[in-house]
């Protein structure tokens, strides 16, 4: 590296960290970025697009996301009991009243009722309250190399995860690659979105296979943004239209909410949240 590359490297680090939006000391990125960038550029995506992307100073590589998604067990199922208390119900059948026409217009398009929409938007985000603060891009970069030798070497990661690693990793390419297609098509800066832990984000939580599958446009302007609540609320009700939710046949209700968050304990949540609702 040349000392004027050093340099402007330097200076637009500081920038950023002027700007709060990352650590001084932050680790370069991964060798295992190269070939997936490589990779990337290998499914279709705009080599430049890509290079830009990973060459910006907020790339940041996540350990702690890498090990949470790595020893991730099965959740408990009390899990969602702050939840099923009066407050929250009281607060989804307020929602309700304020945004009773788009509801209408969601069960009209998809047959699904707005008591099971509301539910799924309280225990995913309160209502669009709580949304996530980890930079979607970089959740899903750093999963993607999660079973590379250099990240399992510097996280101390155990050889009977090995399957779990190569396969979450797989997951995590994929997502990322549909991500970065939605960011280059909407013309949308990949480091601008805000998620869980796990990459979901908007106030419904989907992930990017699920935006590109069951992303709904609520309020006819023409794009989709999971951070509105008429795209939310549509973006919901096209999910479980798809998982074969119908208003008349409860017997789907379950079944359909168990494809949207494969967890019996949240199901039990969003099933007895619409009830109350």
């Amino acid at each position: 590296m040349t000392l004027g590359r050093f340099l402007g490297v330097v200076l637009g680090v500081l920038g950023w960290v002027a700007a709060g939006s990352m650590p001084l000391f932050a680790d370069p990125p991964p060798v295992a970025y190269v070939e997936l960038k490589s990779h990337l550029v290998r499914q279709g995506l705009d080599r430049e697009f890509v290079r830009k992307t990973f060459a910006d100073p907020r790339n940041t590589f996540l350990p702690d996301v890498v090990r949470k998604i790595a020893y991730l067990k099965k959740e408990p199922r009390d899990i969602y009991r702050q939840f099923l208390t009066p407050q929250v119900a009281a607060q989804g059948r307020a929602y309700i009243q304020e945004h009773r026409p788009t509801l209408r217009r969601a069960e009209s398009q998809y047959g699904v009722t707005p008591e099971v929409i509301t539910a799924i938007l309280t225990v995913e985000s309160g209502l669009g309250n709580t949304t996530g603060k980890y930079s979607v891009f970089n959740v899903f970069a750093s999963l993607s190399v999660m079973d590379s030798p250099e990240i399992i070497r510097e996280l101390d990661l155990p050889s009977r995860l090995k399957d779990r690693l190569r396969k979450k990793a797989a997951w995590a390419r994929r997502e990322l690659q549909v991500y970065l297609e939605y960011c280059h098509r909407q013309r949308v800066d990949p480091y601008s979105l805000k998620g869980s832990w796990a990459g979901a984000m908007g106030y419904c939580q989907f992930l990017p296979s699920s935006l590109k599958n069951c992303g709904a446009d609520g309020d006819g302007d023409g794009r989709i943004d999971l951070f509105t609540h008429d795209d939310a609320i549509f973006s919901i009700a096209c999910y479980l239209n798809k998982s074969g939710f119908q208003r008349h046949n409860r017997t789907t209700w379950r079944r359909a909410v168990l494809r949207y968050n494969h967890s019996d304990a949240y199901a039990d949540a969003v099933l007895t949240l619409a009830g109350w609702y």
